[in-house]
């Protein structure tokens, strides 16, 4: 995944737990006649979108993505031909 796409996860989850907040809250002040159902689903919202934002916020912080040069497989030739090389020939 890369840096940008988790970037836009922070962002979208943000949003959908921000909404979720927004729902539970209404559901809360106006109790409307299925203001249960309004707070679950809000509280859903609320994990799903934070849980998003939370592990895209580590996967950045930890350099967990692809487009790192750790990550693109991008090694020296000499440690490379010593991997393919049989342990016999030595």
């Amino acid at each position: 995944m890369t840096k940008s796409r988790l970037y836009i996860y922070i962002i979208a989850g943000g949003y959908v737990a921000y909404t979720g907040a927004g729902l539970a809250k209404s559901a809360l002040e106006q109790r409307p006649d299925n203001y249960m159902l309004y707070l679950i689903i809000g509280i859903l919202f609320v994990a799903v979108g934070g849980f998003f934002a939370v592990k895209s916020v580590l996967r950045i912080s930890r350099g967990d993505y692809a487009g790192r040069p750790e990550n693109s497989g991008d090694e020296p030739q000499e440690e490379k031909d010593d991997m393919q090389s049989d342990p016999e020939d030595k």
